[in-house]
């Protein structure tokens, strides 16, 4: 039996099979030197700024006030680095430099937010936002059954129990 790698490596609980046959076995192991020189490669940055340029940003113009036309032609896409949970990632943001960027964006009481909708937007479209969206969909409604103190556990409003409560606060307050 052959293995393609089997070296050692400071994760093992991380070491897992993509792939096995009788005479071979293909093991993966997180190398994360390798994933964070891939995170702030060309390729990745090319995507991250092709998706703002070509997705977030018609967004944006699309719902943005259009009195002067000013606002509307101050987006730029911005590339830049972003650090999450401790590793550098390419990132480019969606830049307004209108002098009244401000304004539109938390003016009105907030009503506006055209950034904040546009990462709405794209957080609602991406495969990530779809499926946390589905997982909400699939969840089942509370069973009284199913709860551990059981069917009488969680507090269900009823006429009798709501009076047998108002009785008992009248009774409080006039000192009874």
């Amino acid at each position: 039996m052959a293995r393609i790698y089997s070296g050692p490596t400071e994760l093992r609980t991380n070491r897992t099979v993509v792939y096995a046959s009788p005479t071979l076995i293909c093991e993966f192991a997180l190398n994360r030197a390798g994933i964070a020189k891939i995170a702030v490669s060309e390729p990745v940055k090319a995507a991250v700024h092709s998706l703002v340029v070509q997705r977030a940003m018609p967004y944006a113009i699309q719902i943005s006030p259009v009195r002067t036309y000013d606002y509307v032609s101050s987006f730029s896409a911005v590339d830049t680095y972003a650090v999450i949970a401790g590793m550098r990632r390419a990132a480019c943001k969606l830049l307004n430099s209108s002098g009244h960027a401000a304004a539109v964006e938390w003016g009105r009481g907030g009503k506006q937010r055209i950034l904040g909708r546009t990462l709405d937007f794209l957080n609602g479209t991406s495969p990530l936002g779809l499926a946390r969206a589905a997982a909400k969909t699939k969840r089942t409604p509370f069973n009284p059954n199913l709860h551990p103190r059981g069917a009488r556990g969680r507090f269900v409003a009823t006429g009798t129990g709501l009076r047998k409560r108002a009785q008992r606060a009248a009774q409080i307050r006039n000192g009874a």
